[in-house]
């Protein structure tokens, strides 16, 4: 079990599910824990997050905000689960934050109301909020300090990678997106770019490529760049990937 905090200064990064929506792998889908001593942060929220939380020996409970980049189900419907969690299992003694694009509320209320009916008619034993950000809307919490910009993965709706910075690091997620000119502006000066990569050659609308992503390598200004939510093709040419392919249950410390 790794119940251990990191230490004072350190910024963990942890793959909680590096998948897609098929279980490409046999892989989780997407869901990455960002931690420090004081705060901890969940990019998407995919139905496997809790359990492997779990599984490596994190505590659901030191989660403070959880960043919601669009609402398909593979990237948002863990979330009622860990809501759960919280109401029956684990007393929480600070609130949680939900971060997402407009619509995120009402988007999890319809969720939570299908999966678990009549868990929002029971008082509450944590303090829960919703902060629904716009494109290019930076807030900060804390220590932390995100920005949400828009990213292309829908023909209309709006859908998000964040930029978010803590403790002198600063750690760059695409989201599910094609490639767009912002990533390559977000991820100057970053220490980490986690970057979605859904096929290896074929382009797919709304999705990224492992030759769009050579394509623009130079304009990437991360020091390091890690994909997931690869597919089956990507995974069976791993071999000739440039870049690091991410791996469930993968620890990165920065």
């Amino acid at each position: 079990m790794n119940n251990d905090l990191p230490q004072e200064g350190e910024v963990e990064v942890v793959f909680l599910g590096t998948g897609n929506a098929f279980g490409s792998g046999g892989r989780n889908p997407v869901s990455v824990l960002v931690q420090t001593e004081a705060l901890g942060v969940l990019l998407d929220c995919g139905p496997s997050a809790l359990p492997m939380m779990k599984r490596l020996g994190r505590l659901p409970s030191r989660i403070d905000l959880i960043f919601l980049s669009h609402h398909h189900g593979d990237h948002f419907s863990g979330l009622p689960f860990f809501l759960l969690e919280f109401q029956y299992l684990q007393v929480r003694d600070r609130p949680l934050t939900v971060v997402g694009p407009p619509g995120t509320q009402q988007t999890m209320e319809r969720l939570c109301s299908l999966l678990f009916p009549g868990l929002d008619s029971k008082p509450r034993r944590f303090s829960l909020t919703y902060r629904e950000m716009n494109p290019g809307e930076t807030d900060r919490w804390g220590s932390l300090e995100a920005t949400a910009f828009p990213v292309r993965h829908f023909p209309r709706g709006i859908a998000f990678g964040y930029r978010l910075s803590v403790q002198g690091r600063t750690v760059v997620y695409s989201g599910d997106t094609e490639w767009t000119e912002e990533l390559a502006r977000q991820t100057q000066g970053a220490d980490l770019f986690i970057c979605e990569c859904s096929t290896f050659e074929e382009k797919i609308e709304y999705h990224m490529s492992y030759r769009e992503l050579e394509d623009h390598r130079q304009e990437i200004g991360a020091r390091r760049t890690l994909l997931l939510h690869a597919g089956d093709d990507v995974l069976n040419r791993r071999s000739q990937l440039g870049f690091e392919l991410a791996e469930d249950g993968q620890e990165v410390s920065l």
